[in-house]
């Protein structure tokens, strides 16, 4: 049994695949049937809108938008595009949201998420259990992204808080190593049944 979490008082959880599910084969397919090859675009676009640059704000739906004429013949205008972009491709996670509502009861709730600035919006305007949240970290604001450690010390130091009185929830491995090297209390998501069960070892619930 894993040691009982009685210091905790920060729940950070992962945005895509934890709260919210996604599915960013949708806009890639999208995208994809509009370029001289789709087929091949389609296998080479996958991973598109995870790229660093884009989710830390270095780089605009303009800038990908020609890349995309330049790369892939892409024929869609930049207003086609970027409706593409924006229509959603995710919906909600299954029992988070009452979970989350529960949980802000008695912990303070925080947002973590490698995001783009133009997709947030979207995100925002459809989920209302992120009203729950006391505090968003997002990627393209902080100019940093999952899973580098910098981004993790940031939470904290803004959150006045420490690591150890952090539990980290994220569906992707390599972020939870990276939160777990620096001493956050962490969770891989694989579903809401293990989430439940891990905070009940915990004594979080």
């Amino acid at each position: 049994m894993r040691t009982p979490a009685a210091t905790v008082d920060t729940l950070v959880f992962d945005l895509f695949g934890v709260l919210i599910s996604f599915d960013n084969e949708l806009v890639y397919a999208r995208l994809a049937a509009h370029c001289e090859s789709p087929k091949q675009a389609l296998t080479r676009l996958t991973g598109l809108m995870a790229r660093t640059e884009i989710i830390t704000g270095q780089r605009t739906l303009v800038e990908i938008h020609q890349e995309l004429v330049d790369t892939h013949g892409m024929t869609l205008g930049f207003s086609a595009f970027q409706s593409a972009w924006l229509e959603p491709y995710h919906g909600p996670m299954l029992g988070m949201p009452d979970l989350v509502a529960d949980l802000s009861a008695r912990y303070r709730l925080v947002l973590l998420s490698n995001i783009d600035g133009y997709y947030w919006p979207v995100v925002r305007g459809s989920q209302p259990e992120l009203e729950h949240f006391e505090a968003q970290f997002l990627s393209f604001e902080l100019g940093l992204a999952k899973p580098d450690a910098e981004i993790f010390r940031q939470v904290c130091e803004r959150s006045q808080t420490r690591p150890e009185r952090c539990y980290f929830v994220d569906d992707t491995r390599a972020n939870v190593d990276a939160a777990l090297a620096l001493g956050f209390r962490t969770h891989w998501f694989r579903g809401l049944t293990g989430l439940i069960a891990d905070l009940g070892a915990l004594g979080l619930v």
